[in-house]
């Protein structure tokens, strides 16, 4: 059962027929900048539940797009994978098997990585799919060799998922879509409340 409140947002269009259009527009206006912000704060919270990244890292891929008479919101998450220097990498030898020019399989050590991207699975190695390791961290970045049988192929920084990835959730979308769908007509009548009040 939906909650009716003391001005209705459906009915904006009888509403600046009875009231001053300028009151109804501002209170538009306000009520889609609150629910745009908790909706942004709470699609924050909720990837950050899942993946060790910072605030300051979803605000920076956070754009904002106004549609004609500042109707309606799109927020848009841009960017690409971050690089995987940003979970917390740390250093760590791996033991892995190596061939010989003989042919020979022997037991070595190497330099390898780890990084925390999800906090629901801890540390993992960064390597190759079905690898024990491939990836070794050194001045400040994660890096691979572009051919793991080639110890002299270019190294290349790895990457972890994409901002816009992590928010393209289905049920975190669902979820911040029915927040707001709660949240924008209580705003509305709220602020349109506080503006008559002000004459």
């Amino acid at each position: 059962m939906s909650i009716r409140y003391k001005y209705d947002i459906n009915d904006r269009r009888r509403l600046e027929k009875r009231l001053k259009v300028g009151k109804v527009e501002k209170a538009m206006r306000w009520s889609l900048d609150a629910a745009q912000s908790k909706a942004a704060a709470m699609i924050s919270r909720e990837i950050r539940k899942t993946y060790t990244i910072k605030v300051a890292d979803v605000k920076r891929t956070l754009q904002i797009k106004r549609a004609r008479r500042d109707a309606h919101r799109a927020l848009i998450y841009t960017g690409r994978r971050i690089p995987l220097e940003r979970f917390s990498p740390k250093p760590k030898v791996v033991r892995i098997s190596a061939t010989s020019v003989n042919g020979r399989v022997y037991q070595t050590r190497r330099k390898g990585a780890t990084v925390r991207v999800r906090k629901d699975k801890g540390r993992q190695l960064v390597g190759r799919a079905g690898r024990q390791s491939g990836g070794w961290y050194a001045k400040g970045h994660v890096l691979r060799r572009a051919s793991a049988k080639d110890n002299r192929s270019e190294p290349y920084m790895q990457f972890g998922p994409s901002i816009p990835g992590m928010v393209a959730h289905p049920q975190l979308l669902n979820d911040t879509q029915e927040m707001v769908r709660k949240e924008l007509p209580k705003q509305f009548s709220d602020r349109l409340d506080y503006l008559l009040s002000q004459e």
